[in-house]
């Protein structure tokens, strides 16, 4: 593959990742699942808890290297041997989900398990799924620590027209994706 479209691509997946994780995290706070979930509030000042440098290296970096290699590079990949794509990709993101251990979190992870096996698949390897992956909790920690999802929320308006536009972009890249052909080295994730 030309490094040109190599780079396209890639730069397809960052914006794919940034607007999903934006728009995934503002349809659950505007659904209010965390008031169903108090282990979702033991989680996040868990995970929110630390120095920002800190959440950016473990939750930014180190999680999503070490749960990639669990579920799209063991989990996922030992699945599609025994069981059709689709089934493997459905059954790695609810065990990606039930992971989190709490609702908030389970529904996020359903979504983005989906779309990170997807990914592992149509890129051909492990390094797209984790940058997919490193986008999105950073976007989640950097847009958490700067105020930026209280900016949104300050008007119920503004927060629906950002997770409109996200879910609009999120279609336009992923039916990006969908178009192209196998974007690895090999054609098949085996």
């Amino acid at each position: 593959m030309q490094k040109g479209i190599a780079l396209k691509q890639y730069g397809i997946l960052i914006v794919l990742s940034i607007v999903t994780a934006i728009g995934l995290n503002n349809v659950l706070m505007l659904l209010n699942l965390a008031k169903y979930s108090p282990r979702y509030q033991e989680a996040a000042n868990i995970l929110y808890a630390p120095p920002f440098i800190q959440q950016v290296l473990y939750t930014g970096i180190l999680m999503p290297m070490l749960e990639e290699l669990l579920f799209r590079g063991l989990v996922f990949r030992v699945l599609k041997k025994w069981i059709s794509f689709p089934v493997a990709m459905v059954i790695s993101a609810v065990l990606f989900a039930l992971y989190h251990g709490n609702l908030v979190q389970f529904v996020y992870a359903f979504f983005c398990g989906l779309l990170l096996a997807f990914i592992y698949e149509k890129y051909g390897s492990l390094l797209a799924p984790i940058l997919s992956h490193m986008t999105m909790n950073l976007v989640a920690i950097i847009l958490t620590e700067f105020g930026i999802f209280a900016w949104m929320f300050h008007d119920i308006f503004r927060a629906v027209e950002i997770s409109v536009v996200c879910g609009v972009l999120f279609m336009i890249y992923i039916r990006k994706l969908f178009q192209t052909p196998e974007i690895g080295c090999y054609k098949n994730v085996k």
